[in-house]
């Protein structure tokens, strides 16, 4: 399974890769142009990524620092973009819309920790360059892999939420709602 954010880091390395070996065979240093042409991207990027999502979905960035939404929240379609930091997602209290919600987090390094509530279905969708995902007990390690999980009620579930992960290096947690965070 292929995702767009796998594709992204594979595209970002080939690139990257390609660069370092044109500056190898020719002497040019392309390090002092690569830095700043990434840092125009990235705040084109911010800019502009509100405008290219569908219409109702929220955009939150975060650069530094922690995410957390907990207690009496309404869930709705998002995009949580962060640098370095901690994305918590408590489901437990939160108001869930009948039907499927897709929450997607593009993260540069740092935690996801989610917490579902007892009557609804969660989907994780992991993509990453590196990542270690902890789901209801089980661990696993990736390295540039997809992984899919959900809660055992999700296809029967009235209210489902899937969050979709997009990392270069993380932890997720998937914790029950007994556990604490």
């Amino acid at each position: 399974m292929w995702s767009r954010g796998i594709m992204l880091i594979g595209i970002f390395l080939i690139v990257m890769g390609i660069l370092a070996l044109v500056s190898n065979l020719t002497g040019i240093n392309f390090s002092s142009f690569c830095f700043p042409t990434i840092l125009i991207l990235l705040g084109v990027l911010v800019l502009l990524r509100p405008r290219m999502v569908k219409e109702g979905t929220r955009v939150d960035f975060m650069l530094l620092g922690e995410y957390k939404r907990s207690g009496l929240w309404a869930v709705e379609p998002a995009e949580i973009w962060s640098g370095i930091g901690e994305v918590k997602l408590d489901f437990t209290q939160a108001e869930i819309p009948t039907g499927e919600t897709t929450i997607r987090i593009y993260h540069f390094v740092g935690d996801v920790v989610l917490r579902p509530g007892a009557a609804m279905g969660l989907m994780l969708s992991a993509n990453g360059m590196l990542n270690t995902v902890k789901w209801m007990g089980a661990r696993q390690d990736n390295f540039l892999n997809a992984l899919q999980l959900s809660t055992p009620n999700y296809d029967q579930a009235e209210r489902k939420v899937k969050v979709d992960v997009t990392d270069f290096v993380g932890d997720i947690k998937g914790i029950s709602p007994t556990d604490m965070a």
